[in-house]
């Protein structure tokens, strides 16, 4: 299915509606939607592909809107469920790679809120792999979902993620040396913003032990070793629920910040 504003929005505001219904729960109750959207969006106006979200939505539910990028939602979550973690890397391996970071306790988007490409970020390689973004040996073009697939004997990322939970030796190996490829990345991330933890999520979760096997193994090898003196590397511990979390807590650190509560 088509993924932009125009198609999309439509069919979220009448699922969110539906879902209202069927729940039970009053519209009224609602105070706010967060939306991610696996897409470049500018997060300070509201707008995906130049299109603003919050007038349709506040036409049909009478609240605010913030939109954010599907990774950055994630790392919101992740960061929800790291208590006492202020600094924290969130890395989605799925049919792209992304990022988001967590700062000082806070959401790093950037000037323009592109923070987090390191999918683009270019790794070594033995044959120019093209890239989506018209750049040659990015890692995502090496590591990233679709590059996997494309030398698997599975159909999609679901039955890649089953091979490897199976145990079979090719699967296994594929996405440990695809760790390691992403590690070189993340491992210059950990030298220049030294988290306390990376999370690695997407949608090889529940089979990604070898992922971050390689991915470890290059990031203790390349890092300085006072950034890694107590860095943990762990698979999400939200799963696919990070998005949603995370985009509960967009809402709520909006409507209870201390300048709308005073003004309300």
């Amino acid at each position: 299915a088509e993924v932009s504003p125009g198609k999309t929005l439509p069919r979220l505001l009448d699922a969110w509606t539906s879902l209202l219904a069927s729940s039970g729960l009053d519209a009224a109750g609602v105070r706010g939607v967060g939306l991610g959207v696996p897409d470049t969006v500018e997060h300070a106006a509201g707008r995906w592909d130049g299109v603003e979200i919050g007038p349709p939505i506040a036409a049909r539910f009478g609240v605010p809107a913030y939109l954010d990028n599907e990774v950055n939602t994630a790392a919101l979550g992740e960061h929800h469920a790291h208590p006492g973690v202020d600094d924290l890397l969130f890395v989605k391996v799925s049919t792209g790679i992304g990022a988001g970071l967590i700062s000082g306790g806070r959401i790093q988007r950037g000037a323009l809120g592109a923070a987090g490409e390191i999918g683009h970020v270019p790794v070594p390689a033995a044959v120019e792999a093209p890239c989506r973004c018209g750049n040659v040996n990015c890692v995502e073009a090496i590591a990233g979902g679709a590059a996997l697939l494309a030398r698997s004997a599975a159909g999609d990322l679901p039955g890649l993620a089953a091979l490897a939970r199976s145990g079979d030796p090719a699967t296994v190996a594929l996405l440990r040396e695809a760790g390691r490829r992403i590690g070189e990345v993340v491992a210059t991330a950990v030298n220049l913003l030294n988290p306390a933890v990376v999370v690695l999520g997407g949608d090889l979760a529940g089979a990604d032990a070898p992922l971050i096997a390689g991915l470890r193994e290059v990031v203790y090898q390349r890092s300085t070793a006072f950034a890694t003196r107590s860095l943990r590397i762990e698979p999400s511990r939200l799963g696919e629920q990070a998005g949603l979390r995370g985009c509960a807590a967009m809402v709520l650190d909006r409507i209870l910040a201390p300048e709308i509560i005073d003004a309300s």
